[in-house]
């Protein structure tokens, strides 16, 4: 535990020094829904996210990235992907609005994130403008990021029994093949992963990565909880 810690202050001493602000994106979001951080910032090899002056999680450049969250209740809401480069918050709450950064090598960007009911922005028109200002540019080429729902949850007296499924968004990538790691396997099933969970310990248990991979390109998405996914 103590190595942990030194490790955790080196990393936010390293991204913290010399720091100076950058350029400001604003992104619109709707109550329940998702909106991404990106950064567009490719050099250093970790970044911190902060919302205002609290920190929320450090994270090392890796496929799949590995987030230290500086609180573990933000693991129920925060995502990191694009190996450490972008964040999600889902769903959305009214008090997640506010000022969002990403220190990478000395140098901040900072988002400010506007969130409204869904009835609200439908009326201004702009609710089907969300993902467009919220997702990330992709490379040509290359695996758009993988998305994990939960099929099935079934829980009977202490076990859960769980379905989840990876998949890509769009079409034309040619053959994807999908693998998972965590909750201390490897599975190489396909799109589909069934597992079986002690009932007490969903809301903590290891994270789970999906891999997609095509001829070109791998891309990878970490789920922190399947509670998450598999509400109720």
């Amino acid at each position: 535990m103590e190595g942990f810690w030194i490790q955790l202050l080196a990393i936010l001493t390293l991204l913290t020094q010399t720091c100076s602000p950058s350029d400001t994106t604003e992104l619109i979001g709707a109550v329940g829904r998702s909106v991404t951080f990106c950064s567009n910032d490719t050099n250093g090899n970790a970044a911190l996210w902060s919302f205002g002056d609290i920190p929320i999680v450090t994270v090392t450049f890796e496929d799949p990235p590995r987030p230290v969250f500086l609180k573990e209740e933000y693991r129920t809401r925060f995502t990191v992907s694009e190996r450490g480069r972008a964040l999600t918050i889902s769903p959305l709450r009214m008090e997640d609005a506010g000022t969002y950064s990403v220190t990478i090598d000395g140098k901040k960007s900072t988002f400010i994130l506007l969130v409204y009911g869904r009835c609200f922005l439908c009326f201004l028109g702009v609710f089907t403008l969300k993902k467009e200002v919220s997702d990330c540019p992709l490379p040509p080429g290359e695996l758009p990021e993988p998305t994990v729902t939960c099929e099935a949850q079934d829980c009977l007296d202490r076990t859960c029994l769980v379905s989840l499924r990876c998949s890509v968004p769009g079409a034309g990538f040619g053959n994807v093949s999908y693998t998972w790691r965590g909750w201390g396997q490897r599975w190489n099933v396909g799109s589909v992963v069934l597992t079986v969970v002690d009932k007490s310990s969903l809301d903590s248990v290891e994270p789970l990565t999906c891999t997609a991979r095509n001829a070109v390109s791998r891309r990878s998405v970490t789920v922190t909880t399947p509670e998450g996914l598999c509400p109720g």
